[in-house]
């Protein structure tokens, strides 16, 4: 009865919203372009190239830094994040709030077997402060009902979303399966970025890891894949306010492409490829489709 109950709320609330599609006029595609660790700056529409289903596509416009952004903070709190950890993670939300430009927002979930938001988009950094400084470790993890949760509540055409998910293993509680989860997240115009303690870099993947860990690391893996987003494997005792710094300021510095679809219309998903063939050496990362109506 839940899992019926989640597939239907995920899918009604998709079939309702303006979501990432070629039934409005522009698409939209946030593009990471890096040089190692530095961006590549001073992009125009003329250096990107867009493949839509294979046909090279117009760009109308490229825009940098100029969009507001609502980033939705995921915060595993079951039972294996405890003490320190807990204590680390309230110090890099609130230190966030404040590495937040003046109209960005913060939205604050916390998730055990229960998705809780308990702060929504705000600029109210006591409200987060407070939020996080009540939360309690303990329980099971829902992680997949909450990413699902997450991702169909964050559509604002005129902010850049960005998802930043808490965990440290397996989901233990969700009734969302993965395949819907990214069905659902190729359906929004949503980046999804995880940050993983103790979990090494792809594409190894820890042999003592428990067989559903792995398998659930996969689909964090492609989730941040199909979305343009990263992810974060991260020591135990590493500074979490860091990490959540780099991957806003990520964020933050990619480029935005707007273009109106043309070629052969087509219902269903719609495969995306964006390079910039005069710097071949960057280190391109943008979401791999959308859904056309």
């Amino acid at each position: 009865m839940k899992l019926a109950a989640i597939i239907s709320f995920t899918l009604a609330t998709l079939a309702q919203q303006a979501t990432f599609k070629s039934g409005v006029d522009f698409v939209t595609v946030d593009v990471s372009a890096r040089d190692g660790s530095k961006v590549a700056a001073g992009l125009t529409a003329a250096d990107f190239v867009v493949l839509d289903n294979g046909v090279k596509q117009d760009i109308a416009d490229v825009t940098y830094g100029k969009l507001p952004i609502d980033i939705t903070v995921a915060l595993d709190v079951s039972y294996s994040v405890t003490g320190p950890q807990l204590s680390r993670l309230r110090t890099a939300i609130g230190q966030l709030m404040h590495d937040l430009g003046k109209d960005d927002r913060l939205r604050l979930m916390l998730f055990n077997e229960r998705v809780r938001r308990v702060v929504d988009f705000t600029t109210d950094v006591k409200a987060v402060e407070d939020a996080i400084g009540r939360a309690q470790a303990g329980g099971a993890t829902a992680v997949f009902d909450t990413l699902s949760t997450a991702i169909v509540s964050a559509e604002h055409p005129d902010r850049r979303q960005l998802i930043v998910l808490f965990t440290d293993g397996a989901d233990s509680m969700s009734f969302t399966d993965p395949r819907v989860l990214i069905d659902v997240a190729r359906h929004a115009n949503v980046t999804v970025s995880a940050v993983l303690p103790n979990i090494a870099p792809a594409p190894t993947i820890r042999i003592n890891l428990p067989p559903t860990t792995a398998e659930h690391i996969k689909v964090y893996r492609q989730l941040a894949a199909e979305t343009g987003g990263v992810i974060v494997p991260i020591a135990v005792r590493t500074d979490v306010s860091e990490t959540f710094a780099k991957a806003l300021d990520e964020f933050r510095s990619s480029y935005v492409l707007h273009f109106s679809p043309k070629g052969p219309a087509a219902a269903g998903f719609h495969e995306l490829a964006v390079t910039v063939p005069g710097q071949p050496k960057l280190t391109i990362r943008a979401r791999k489709g959308y859904y056309a109506q």
